[in-house]
């Protein structure tokens, strides 16, 4: 049972030095009754001179011992407390991870020299300096990482951000974020990951989607993958499930080279895989919206709305770079004519069979529009006059060749084209562009159909382009 001795002062240090001054006293009491004791005559040792000297021995001793304890203890305690009153400065400063920047690891750190209670306390300063550290790394982290899920609406910029954020905030060298779609697994983000494309066809991953379970994968040193995963090789492979209402999204596969991951670096890589579900399917669900809103239902190319602001995006831009850009109007020919005969079905089929062709030619970049019934329109980015009339013309011809059956009857379709190559033609804006284009396809119709006409020429310089 430890012994509690009484405290005198406010100052333990002052207390110390107190009782070893009055067991200085006792010591100089007791040294003449000790040396009778063994031996010396009490004449010599029982006078006043004698107790004298032995009272200033006493005091000395007592002295010495508190200046070696202090010379020895102090320090150490001392600059325990020093970094204690740090490590509170940072608390009520909120800058801790700055804390942390800008001091050495051997500097913020107390050196463990021995292993009774001082030694005890460093040791046990060290545990919770490196604790705070990393709880205000994580709160920092997940801070950033709030901001990232509600400034990103769109899939792919708030995958791209999560990765980056991922590597930017832990050990890991590469991530990648692939989310399932019709049952396969796509990667929507990567930043590291040689080959991402093949991510998705291993079978580890599938079986981690399909069970919703967090995986880390121990890779022995010197053994490659089958299959170059990352531009390193790694030590570790960790995967966790993306998850919202128990409905499995996706996943987050993030590997590491060095032969371990951190703790805390695990536990922000399970914060993001918990957190980001709901962002995530927020995203999925925006997007889906956003194509409803855009697309036509029918044809699932760009609605009339969308492809004016889409127009009026790629005009200004032209007009911004001097660069070239066309446009064509499409009208199927006697549609009415097909929708009276036929019906309204096979009229939905023959526009559903004109998009199509209309998308297989366009090249990449290229827009098309549904402008409304049987009409659609097209934004050629950077293409000229002579570009312009190779395409409608090719649209010309295909269409003219499709085969078109309702039951055993062929019905013949063929489309008339008007179109404007910007800037041959002056026009102040895009829905000038797009008045000249259907000028030009009205004076298609006009002249026979089946044709293609350019603004300002006569049929007969584009029919047989």
């Amino acid at each position: 049972m430890m012994i509690k001795i009484p405290r005198l002062t406010q100052s333990i240090f002052l207390d110390q030095l107190i009782y070893m001054q009055l067991a200085g006293v006792l010591i100089g009491l007791a040294f003449p009754p000790f040396l009778v004791w063994y031996g010396f005559p009490k004449h010599e040792v029982f006078n006043w001179q004698f107790f004298v000297v032995t009272q200033i021995a006493g005091q000395l001793v007592g002295l010495i011992s508190f200046l070696l304890i202090s010379t020895v203890v102090r320090p150490h305690l001392k600059l325990l407390s020093k970094k204690m009153q740090e490590m509170t400065s940072g608390l009520e400063g909120k800058h801790f991870v700055d804390y942390k920047e800008k001091c050495q690891v051997d500097v913020c750190h107390l050196d463990v020299v021995s292993n009774d209670e001082i030694g005890i306390s460093a040791s046990s300063y060290n545990q919770l300096l490196t604790a705070l550290i990393e709880a205000h790394e994580t709160e920092k982290v997940f801070n950033q990482f709030t901001q990232v899920m509600t400034e990103n609406l769109e899939v792919e910029a708030l995958s791209e951000k999560t990765v980056e954020l991922l590597i930017k905030s832990t050990n890991f060298s590469a991530a990648a974020i692939l989310i399932s779609k019709s049952g396969e697994l796509e990667v929507v983000a990567n930043k590291g990951i040689l080959e991402p494309e093949k991510l998705g066809k291993r079978a580890v991953l599938k079986d981690a989607l399909e069970k919703g379970e967090f995986v880390h994968i121990h890779l022995p040193e010197h053994i490659q993958l089958d299959g170059v995963l990352t531009q390193f090789t790694p030590s570790e492979v960790l995967v966790a499930p993306i998850e919202f209402k128990s409905v499995h999204l996706g996943l987050i596969v993030a590997a590491s080279g060095s032969l371990s991951s951190q703790e805390h670096c695990r536990m922000i890589l399970d914060i993001f895989s918990r957190s980001v579900g709901l962002a995530l399917n927020n995203a999925l669900t925006h997007s889906k919206f956003q194509r409803l809103a855009a697309y036509d239902s029918l044809t699932n190319v760009y609605n009339r709305r969308f492809g004016m602001a889409r127009l009026k995006e790629e005009f200004s831009k032209a007009e911004r770079e001097s660069s070239p850009i066309s446009v064509i109007m499409v009208d199927i020919d006697h549609f009415k004519r097909v929708n009276d005969t036929y019906g309204h079905l096979t009229g939905d089929r023959a526009i559903i069979l004109i998009a199509g062709i209309l998308k297989n030619i366009l090249r990449e970049g290229d827009t098309v529009v549904r402008y409304g019934g049987e009409e659609f329109f097209m934004i050629l980015n950077g293409a000229n006059c002579d570009n312009a009339n190779r395409i409608a013309h090719r649209i010309r011809n295909q269409v003219k060749d499709t085969v078109f059956k309702e039951g055993e009857q062929l019905i013949p379709l063929t489309v008339s084209l008007g179109l404007i190559c910007y800037p041959q033609v002056t026009v102040k804006s895009e829905i000038e562009l797009l008045d000249k284009a259907d000028q030009a396809l009205y004076h298609a119709k006009q002249n026979g159909r089946n044709r293609v006409i350019e603004f300002g020429k006569t049929g007969e310089e584009n029919i047989n382009f």
